[in-house]
Order: C-alpha cells, then structure tokens, then sequence
C-alpha cells in the first residue's frame, strides 16, 4: 500500500515539474504546441465530421427505404397490367401483414394528371398516394406541421404533406400551416389542406406531395384512376428473405389469379453500406495523414531544443537526478503539452463541427437528424495526443537521459 502510495505521489510530482518546466520554456512550447494543436483539431474534426457526413449519406439511402425493405407486387394473370393498385390487393396485403404481425407497411403508387395552385402560383410536384407508415419505411420528418395520419382520412378537405422544394415555390413555411391550396385534376379542383411540410426535396425540380390512398380515392379516383400500386414493409434485417417467401405465397392464397412476388430492396442488398464503410476509410486516411505530419513537427522541435538544454540537463544530473527521472521529466514534458495542445484541439473540432452555419455550408441539402458531437471523437482527439506526445517523447528524453555531467559542463 505505502509503495503504490509512494508511485502515485512520485507520478504527481512528475507531472507538476513537467508542468512548471512549461512554463519556463513558454516560447519554446508554443512552438511545439501550435503544429500539435492543429493536428488534433482537423483529426478530430475529420472524425466528427465523417460521423456527420456518414448520418447524411444514410439519411440519403434510406429514404429509399430502411433496412429491411420489402416490396410486393400483385400482377392479375389474365391481364398484361402494370401491379394492380385494387382494393382487392389492397385488403389482402393489410390480412396479410396483419397476420406476420408487421408493424410498418404501405401501399405506394405515384398519381399523374395533377397541378397545385396557391396565390397565382401554379407547379407540377409528384404526388404519392401512401399510408402513414411511408414516413417510417423512407425516414421522413415533418420539418414543421406534422405528417399524415390515419383519421385525416374523415377531414372535409382533402390533407396533403408537401417537401421543402415545394413549400418554397408555394411560398409557405411555418407559420403558414395549415395552409390551404388548391388540386387541380383532370379539370375538376379541388380545395386542399397543407398539415405539414418535410425538409426534404427528392421528387425533382417541382418537389413531393403526399396523400392518403382513402383521400385519393374519395376525391380524385373518379377522375385519374390509380393504375399501379406496390406495397412496402419495413421489417428486421434478419431472416427478411426468408419472410418475403412466405409472405408472397400467403398473399397469393389470398388473391386467386393474381401472381404476387415480395422481394427485398433496401440499399444494403446492393451495397450502398459500402459507400459507408469507404468515407470511413476516406476519413481515417485523412487522420492518419494530418497526425502523422503532426507528430514530425513536433519531433522536430522537441529534437532541436533538447540540444540546448544539454546543460541544464547536466545541473540536474549533479544534484543527483537520476537517469531514470531524468527519462521520464522530459518524456512527461511532452505528455503534458501533447495533452494540453490535444484538449483545445478537441475544443476547436466541437466548436467547428457544431455551428450550424458550416455545416450549411457544406452539407447543403441539410441533415434531418443532426447528431451530437461524437463523444470518441473527442475521447480519441485526446487520447492520440497523449500516445503522440508519449512517442516523440521518447527521443528527446533518451537524449537527455544519456547525458553525461562532464560533457554538460563543456557545452
């Protein structure tokens, strides 16, 4: 116990000389500090900012639908039409994912023959006919209002969700919703209500909108027809193929004459992971890089300095210091400034990661789920630091450790 005691105390000590060694050599660390310091802020920011860059790229691939995706198709054998878009299909994929007990399924299909008009502004958005699931399945928010649910189906007016592009070209935002506007169809127009608005804009140049298949069909099936539906589960990763097979055979027991395929379709089954997997390369290569030229400068300095502090190296050695203390004071030098120049680097990388005007600047479309700074980006900023300064430590302090009191004196 007095022995552990006893290293503890002999470890703070160490430190606190470094310290003050610091303080002495102010120039001279400064020096050392500014190339570690940089180093530290551009891997921990590269780390940080791979993190964001990578929740960005998901976000992107799994608004085409999250692992696991499942779509079914039902395709009636006496016809060459497209999959059929019916009530009949429609009922028997909602028995039917009611009896695999799957949480998050919709039936999809894209409506054509529609302008919007509001305030003299008239656009051609896409419009899709889904469930409220939709939002779950493609990792859609609504960005203010709200999205679509099962009872908007007993408004008076038809509730339409719309994406950012075409909130802009309407000339609505927040504080205008609900909002209404109007639905041209076939020449009939229709007065609609606007309940929310996502930040999201993939549906090219005039933007998204999104309804419900029984608002569809009581307003506007009359006059455009849905021709083509595919119907979409969001299910577990694992055994999803396995549950696509027998969810197509239970489906087409319940659909005589029809013939129904379900097959996975997520991003990870075409290996959109893989992009993932490389910007994290891509990141860490940069990191790799950045602290390698970060630990030579300090190298270098630490080095050159060394040479001029042979005498007073060799004063210490007179007054009895060991070798071995002598190693570890100026290893613990190097330590010390690693990691005081490592914890402002980190301060630097959180407080670029975090503003919000950068990362406009950079991601551009934006990012619906912002996550916080990675707390092992920071812990790493740190930690390598501390390894760096442990690394180029030890030359110098295998320098001074070998000096010799007589040489001292002739310097």
């Amino acid at each position: 116990m007095k022995s552990m005691a006893r290293l503890f105390t002999g470890f703070i000590a160490s430190l606190l000389e470094a310290w003050q060694e610091l303080r002495i050599h102010k120039l001279r660390v400064l020096l050392s500090l500014v190339g570690v310091t940089i180093a530290v802020a551009s891997l921990t920011t590269a780390v940080a900012g791979a993190s964001v860059a990578q929740q960005l790229m998901t976000e992107q691939l799994e608004r085409s639908g999250r692992p696991a995706l499942i779509n079914t198709y039902a395709f009636n054998q006496r016809s060459d039409d497209l999959p059929a878009a019916d009530a009949a299909v429609t009922e028997a994929f909602k028995k039917t994912t009611e009896r695999f007990d799957v949480e998050y399924a919709s039936m999809v299909s894209r409506a054509s023959g529609y302008r919007m008009l509001h305030q003299g502004t008239s656009i051609d958005p896409e419009l899709l006919v889904a469930d409220p699931a939709y939002a779950s399945i493609h990792r859609l928010f609504a960005q203010y209002g709200r999205w679509l649910e099962a009872e908007d189906a007993q408004n008076l007016a038809p509730a339409v969700v719309i994406d950012r592009t075409v909130a802009q070209k309407l000339g609505l935002d927040e504080n205008s919703l609900p909002a209404s506007v109007d639905i041209d169809v076939a020449g009939q127009v229709v007065s609609a209500t606007v309940i929310g608005a996502t930040s999201t804009r993939d549906g090219g140049l005039d933007g998204q909108v999104w309804m419900l298949p029984q608002t569809y069909e009581h307003w506007f099936a009359a006059k455009a027809p849905l021709t083509d539906a595919t119907y979409e589960m969001w299910v577990p990763v694992e055994n999803a193929e396995e549950l696509a097979v027998h969810f197509s055979a239970q489906m087409r027991a319940e659909l005589p004459g029809y013939q129904v395929e379900a097959m996975r379709s997520d991003y990870l089954t075409w290996g959109g992971d893989e992009n993932l997997r490389m910007l994290a390369l891509v990141a860490g290569g940069i990191a790799g890089i950045i602290l390698l030229l970060g630990s030579l400068s300090l190298l270098n300095v630490a080095m050159v300095t060394m040479k001029q502090r042979i005498r007073e190296v060799g004063i210490r050695r007179s007054f009895g210091a060991t070798t071995g203390r002598v190693f570890f004071s100026v290893l613990m030098e190097s330590v010390v400034a690693t990691a005081v120049a490592g914890g402002i680097g980190v301060l630097i990388s959180v407080a670029v990661v975090t503003n919000p005007k950068i990362l406009n600047m950079f991601l551009g479309s934006g990012i619906d789920q912002m996550p916080p700074f990675p707390v092992g980006a920071a812990l790493a900023g740190i930690l390598i630091s501390i390894g760096v300064g442990a690394l180029t430590g030890v030359l110098p302090a295998l320098v001074a450790a070998r000096v010799k009191i007589v040489d001292a004196i002739r310097v």
